[in-house]
């Protein structure tokens, strides 16, 4: 594991164990204490990082609610937008070779329903969220639900106002097995590019390279259906990034993630915030 300022040994041990207790949750909407259990530790976690949380509640839903969550610590200065989810896909047992619901190494791998989609990405931000640079001011938007539709967030989302949000990042990116990054882009400005010649430098200083693609994530419902694309987005640039790769299988047995590209994303995410330090 290449260790690096951005992603220690200690961050490393404490997002797996924070995972593995996620994992244990199976917070999936046919098992609504898991649900609640996840949302009150998602929330705690970032209440830890001095954000300040407010939960949107469906009263036919208690147990998920929209977690919108902004520190704003630099009044005035730049605003850094996120949007994933917390909730996970159902998994059947006797599909996998090892046990969905526990936390496994595996090959090298982290194994278990939900790691790649999305609860490595979100436990790694939420670690790395307690020491970024508060130069840049920085709101999340994560719902429980993604995983059945997001009714009630395609509700709320329409109505928030997200006006101060200079960059979005997506809940996760993309790495192939050559080692190439996919980077997914959208609404492509000036900023968007100095952020992506800064990541790109990260690619060339390990020895990777790279592919952009003007598009966004995939969604398991459509794109069209998603509302932080819909309702969040408009015309700010966006940006996929996150330590996903094509052997993770998104809804399928056996999901998995390499923890060996949480340095790499790591240092992305704050190069990320030094261009909007010098923005």
């Amino acid at each position: 594991m290449m260790f690096n300022k951005h992603w220690t040994e200690t961050e490393h041990a404490e997002c797996k164990a924070i995972v593995a207790r996620w994992v244990s949750l199976q917070a999936m909407e046919n098992n609504p204490a898991g649900m609640d259990a996840i949302q009150h530790q998602v929330a705690s976690l970032l209440k830890k990082s001095d954000f300040q949380v407010e939960k949107v509640e469906n009263p036919n839903a208690l147990y998920r609610p929209l977690i919108v969550a902004k520190r704003e610590s630099n009044p005035g200065g730049p605003w850094l937008g996120f949007f994933g989810h917390y909730d996970v896909e159902p998994a059947e047992a006797s599909e996998w070779s090892y046990n969905p619901w526990e936390l496994t190494d595996v090959d090298g791998r982290w194994g278990g329903r939900g790691v790649g989609d999305n609860l490595v990405p979100l436990a790694q931000r939420l670690v790395l969220f307690k020491r970024l640079d508060r130069r840049v001011n920085l709101a999340c938007y994560l719902q429980g639900e993604e995983e059945i539709g997001s009714p009630f967030a395609t509700k709320m989302y329409a109505t928030f106002d997200v006006s101060n949000i200079a960059l979005w990042i997506e809940e996760t990116g993309y790495f192939y097995t050559d080692g190439r990054q996919r980077f997914l882009i959208q609404n492509d400005n000036n900023l968007l590019r100095r952020v992506l010649g800064e990541l790109q430098n990260t690619l060339v200083e390990t020895g990777r390279t790279w592919t952009v693609l003007n598009r966004p994530l995939n969604k398991a419902h459509g794109n069209d259906r998603c509302p932080c694309l819909k309702h969040l987005l408009g015309k700010v640039p966006y940006l996929a990034i996150g330590p996903n790769d094509d052997r993770f299988a998104v809804h399928g047995s056996d999901e998995s993630i390499d923890p060996e590209l949480l340095p790499l994303c790591a240092l992305q995410l704050n190069r990320v915030v030094k261009v909007l330090i010098n923005d």
